[in-house]
């Protein structure tokens, strides 16, 4: 007789079990899959997420973005990879709680034979059996380890299943067991670790990897504070600290690896992100103090140049452009033969930029320009056809060979940022003509890069100020209608408002301002579009809209001097409306607040222009003379 043939009292019971498993085995390879793929401690964990969840995003993103992400993940995903190596250590240190066999259970038997291409496959017959019960005999079969994840309730494992599988891989029955009650596995080759399940897509189960992986990392301080691993440990929680965006946590950490292990190479690592967390504290002071005591300690460091470029990009945001100039030269001259001199270079024309030295930044960008080149690298053209239709070629081609930067050999962020600067610096020295030389070439040629927005922008700004409105306007409606979502967009519509207006175009000028302001009403020229419609309806001679519009910008907290020149503009309406009381009061306000002399002698002149108008000469007198007491 067959003592494993279940009882007849039980069959239908039976049946349905079987049932439940058949369709859960099939269903579980599909979920398996989508799990293991957001688990795997490698490369492949990356691959997949950048095909998924985030594939959208990094389409969007530049190269050196998507390094910045790739190498931040792949840090953290090393962090996870010696979690495991850190659980499987404390298991082997921890008191062997689990016995080698278990009491005899007529209702349990696993059993282990060699199968083809030297796999191991099991059989499990498990008949209303704890969980508990099944793990033990499990471990006695595979030889593995099994730890369960602390967040797992342990009242959960002494439910009562049934399994009956045959001639499988020891995942399969793994999978089983503890995906009949939801949890996750990660399986090793000496453990298997039973967790909760994340969610699965690649985004939650990374967080909550990496929470679970700081909560073990803080557990192997405690209970293991001399193995010789836990310097790595603290390096590694600063680390998913300052990942999370938790900077004045991740300093304890680093500031711990420093104090108790100088020697160690993991202290050096830890300096840097101190200070890095300093930054992100927009603590500059000690950031610099950070900074400035890893170069004195480590000056025969690979990473020094960096440390140094940081110390010259903190003493730029300070405002100390003279320093700042100074050790970005000092890097430049020291460590030449290095790939930050590239940066240093960059940032040293943007330090002088800064300071309001363009042609000293021009010569800057000019001599980094012809001493990047290598004539093996070729530029891709790919011409813009809205930049084509709008602006008409005004070099040879042979210049055009001499302005695009494709030949640089530089990352292409630097290399794009190098050639708009040059431009910008012609647009800085009023040399228009030239600048539209360089950005035109590079928004025609230069596709897909992260500063083609601002690029369109300030070659558009070149047509205006060369007062050319027309295809002024039509490079900033090709730019809004090509980046809407660029943060250029408000000066965008501002300026299309502007060229219109200039081509006495003003109800269409009115409707694009009215457009902007719709989209960005609480944007950085949300006033100067509002005013910019003021002098539209001023324009028109609608002298009481025009008043109502700039009236509304004297009201509430405003910019200062956008308030004043709304009172000014508010008093021309009201002249220009015959009511000339009116009309001074609103200069009166203006002159109280404004500081300007040149403005205050404008509106001087418009006070005595009010009184001549009024018949009161002696007074406008007095205000051509400037005699702006009390009377005034």
């Amino acid at each position: 007789m067959n003592t494993n043939k279940p009882k007849p009292e039980n069959g239908n019971l039976k049946t349905k079990e079987r049932c439940f498993f058949v369709i859960f085995r099939c269903a579980i390879p599909v979920c398996l899959s989508m799990i293991f793929s957001a688990l795997i401690f490698t490369s492949g964990y990356l691959e997949a997420e950048e095909k998924s969840a985030k594939e959208s995003k990094l389409s969007n993103s530049s190269l050196d973005e998507y390094k910045k992400s790739f190498d931040d993940e792949k840090t953290i995903l090393a962090g996870l990879k010696k979690l495991l190596e850190i659980r499987q250590h404390q298991a082997s240190l921890e008191e062997e709680k689990l016995t080698a066999l278990v009491t005899k259970n007529d209702n349990l038997s696993i059993n282990k034979r060699k199968g083809k291409y030297g796999t191991v496959l099991y059989s499990i017959r498990a008949d209303l059996v704890p969980i508990d019960d099944i793990l033990q005999v499990l471990i006695t079969t595979s030889g593995k380890k099994i730890i369960v994840d602390d967040d797992i309730v342990r009242d959960k494992l002494s439910t009562i299943i049934s399994v009956y599988l045959d001639d499988v891989p020891l995942v399969d029955i793994i999978d089983t067991v503890f995906g009949a009650k939801g949890f996750e596995t990660i399986i090793s080759e000496n453990l298997i670790f039973v967790t909760l399940p994340a969610k699965l897509n690649v985004d939650s189960s990374y967080g909550y990897y990496q929470e679970k992986a700081i909560q073990e990392y803080q557990k192997v301080m405690i209970k293991y504070p001399k193995y010789k691993g836990i310097v790595r440990a603290y390096f590694e929680l600063g680390n998913f600290y300052l990942a999370s965006n938790l900077p004045s946590i991740a300093l304890q950490e680093f500031k711990t690896v420093i104090a108790n292990y100088p020697d160690h190479p993991f202290a050096r690592d830890s300096m840097l992100n101190e200070g890095k967390s300093y930054e992100m504290l927009d603590d500059i002071e000690n950031a610099k103090r950070v900074y400035f005591k890893y170069v004195e300690r480590y000056p025969q460091s690979n990473d020094v140049d960096d440390a140094y470029l940081k110390i010259a990009d903190l003493l730029r945001k300070q405002g100390d452009y003279k320093k700042a100039i100074e050790t970005y030269s000092y890097i430049m001259e020291v460590y030449h033969d290095r790939e930050t001199v590239k940066f240093a270079n960059m940032r040293l024309g943007n330090a002088f930029i800064d300071s309001g030295e363009y042609a000293e930044a021009l010569k800057i960008f000019l001599s980094m320009k012809s001493k990047f080149i290598d004539v093996s690298r070729k530029s891709k053209r790919t011409k813009s056809a809205a930049i084509s239709n709008t602006v008409e070629y005004q070099a040879d081609q042979g210049q055009q060979e001499s302005d695009v930067s494709g030949l640089l050999v530089l990352p292409d962020r630097l290399r794009c940022e190098l050639e708009y600067q040059i431009g910008n610096c012609y647009y800085l020295l009023g040399k228009y003509d030239k600048a539209i030389r360089i950005l035109k070439n590079f928004v025609s040629y230069e596709e897909n890069n992260y500063m083609l927005d601002t690029a369109s922008y300030k070659l558009a700004d070149c047509f205006f100020k060369t007062e050319n409105y027309l295809t002024a306007f039509q490079l900033y409606k090709n730019a809004l209608t090509e980046f809407p979502n660029s943060t250029l967009s408000t000066h965008g519509f501002l300026y299309s408002g502007k060229s219109l207006r200039e081509m006495k175009m003003l109800d269409n000028a009115i409707e694009i301002l009215k457009q902007g302001l719709g989209r960005h009403q609480d944007g950085i020229y949300a006033d100067s579009m509002t005013f910019e419609i003021g002098l539209c309806y001023l324009d028109d001679e609608n002298y009481k809209r025009a008043l109502e519009t700039f009236e509304e910008i004297t009201e509430g907290k405003r910019d200062k001097d956008m308030v004043i020149k709304a009172n000014i503009y508010a008093g021309i309406s009201l002249a220009r409306d015959k009511q000339q009381e009116k009309a001074i009061e609103h200069y009166q306000k203006a002159i109280k607040g404004d500081t300007s002399e040149m403005r205050i002698d404008w509106v001087s002149k418009l006070v005595g222009d009010s009184y001549v108008e009024l018949g009161l000469l002696t007074e406008a007198v007095k205000a051509y003379q400037q005699d702006t007491g009390a009377d005034l």
